[in-house]
């Protein structure tokens, strides 16, 4: 029986692939090595992103988050109010603390389908954009519950005065009975709210 030889089209096919996947995978793990953000990169691909659209402009003109690496709670409802008692977990690598935070808020709250995609802090005040998932139908009391515990979420960071809900660009005017057309004024952590009577 003859011998065969690795000199055959088919093998030498078989060699290149595997010399390309090789080199490939090289060239893969020095590009993540050189840019760590690029590991994050194709970690979403994968599980899908939590989109960081995120801008601070201070009195210098330069862009930059400004409360990355801090420990911030979670609004939960606790006997038909909200609180800020669960600490969150830590902000992972390349996601906006706010949109974090924010996502940690509508998970605590139970409210399926809705997720910040963004934010855009411009003069105190924050456009946080969302997808479709957040116009959903709410009834009065879930309504107050989410727009209080957005307020308290987003009133964790210092630069944030007040807040307007994005939906596809544009403004989102109630999600029900409440008024979002003028911004919305944040809740900071121990301020009383001046909308809560009797509390």
């Amino acid at each position: 029986m003859p011998k065969r030889s690795n000199n055959s089209p088919a093998g030498k096919s078989v060699a290149a692939i595997l010399m390309l996947t090789v080199l490939g995978a090289g060239v893969l793990a020095a590009y993540v090595g050189l840019n760590p953000k690029a590991a994050h990169v194709i970690n979403e691909t994968q599980t899908g992103p939590e989109i960081t659209i995120k801008s601070h402009e201070d009195t210098t003109g330069k862009q930059g988050p400004i409360t990355d690496g801090l420990n911030f709670l979670v609004p939960e409802v606790v006997e038909n109010d909200i609180k800020l008692n669960k600490l969150a977990p830590p902000v992972p690598q390349g996601v906006a603390p706010e949109v974090h935070l924010i996502n940690l808020t509508l998970a605590s709250l139970q409210v399926d389908g809705a997720r910040a995609l963004g934010i855009d802090t411009k003069n105190r005040l924050a456009m946080v954009s969302f997808n479709p998932g957040i116009e959903k139908g709410y009834g009065t009391i879930e309504e107050g519950h989410l727009i209080k515990a957005l307020r308290m979420a987003l009133g964790q960071f210092d630069d944030i005065d007040s807040f307007q809900l994005l939906v596809d660009g544009k403004v989102v005017d109630s999600l029900g009975n409440i008024d979002l057309t003028t911004p919305v004024k944040v809740l900071r952590p121990g301020q009383k709210d001046p909308v809560d009577i009797g509390n």
